[in-house]
């Protein structure tokens, strides 16, 4: 078939693709109770579609929003199959093909936001964390403090005595906290940084307040209900700290 548009011939753009299928192929396995599923269907058509609009855009300044958005939107992929595994539904090694394909897709978009000037083009920039990850989010205490979160409310699911739309909100908001930081972290602009740190920060208000909603009269010990008010206290701290350097910056 004759490619009609220029994204099409973009590697970056078949990558994504190609994470797009396997993501549905992972979805399907998984219950669509959590709030992660449907962000991770939301985010991979949103890389996809981004790329194809930087691509169209003969404005560098707009080009370099898309790039970012879509950027923001593969990290976000990333940290829904952190939240997975984190909540136990799929096994670290199970999403790891899923995170190296983003790998590589975050490190194309990278490169080509130093060269977006020159229209988009395509080439490799050197991505690794200091702590060896793949991603830099990875790298901060309070994105695995935040994941740990997620798999302290998966693990007390049975233990909670409130209304099923009540956990419903308590996964939302807490998915929230790990996605938001994520995005916001691959985002080009300090000013959507620090947008994004925001939103996580609301999001670790709420579950505060939710998780004390259905701990109101649970059986679960109280060592295991204060180890989650801890992680909570410990986002917040963490995340007022991050959002006076990023408004500092902006």
């Amino acid at each position: 078939m004759a490619q009609l548009f220029g994204h099409e011939k973009l590697t970056v753009y078949h990558k994504s693709m190609e994470f797009a299928a396997s993501r549905s192929e992972l979805l399907d396995g998984l219950p669509r109770r959590v709030a992660a599923c449907d962000h991770l269907a939301r985010g991979a058509e949103s890389i996809i579609v981004n790329i194809a609009h930087a691509s169209s855009s003969w404005s560098p300044k707009e080009r370099l929003v898309y790039l970012g958005h879509a950027n923001g939107s593969a990290l976000e992929c990333a940290a829904c199959l952190d939240v997975f595994a984190a909540k136990k539904l799929v096994a670290n090694q199970d999403v790891f093909p899923g995170k190296r394909l983003l790998a590589e897709i975050v490190s194309i978009l990278m490169a080509m936001r130093k060269t977006t000037a020159n229209r988009v083009c395509e080439v490799h920039a050197l991505y690794h964390t200091e702590k060896g990850r793949l991603f830099s989010h990875e790298d901060l205490d309070v994105y695995q403090t935040a994941l740990r979160l997620t798999g302290w409310v998966e693990s007390l699911l049975t233990v909670f005595s409130c209304s099923a739309d009540l956990l419903s909100k308590l996964d939302v908001s807490t998915t929230a906290i790990v996605l938001n930081l994520a995005e916001g972290n691959g985002r080009f602009s300090r000013a959507d940084q620090a947008k994004f740190l925001s939103i996580a920060y609301k999001a670790t208000v709420q579950s505060a307040s939710l998780v004390d909603l259905a701990t109101a009269k649970v059986s679960a010990k109280p060592s295991q209900i204060e180890d989650g008010r801890e992680m909570l206290r410990c986002i917040a701290a963490m995340l007022t700290s991050l959002s006076k350097v990023a408004s500092h910056d902006t």
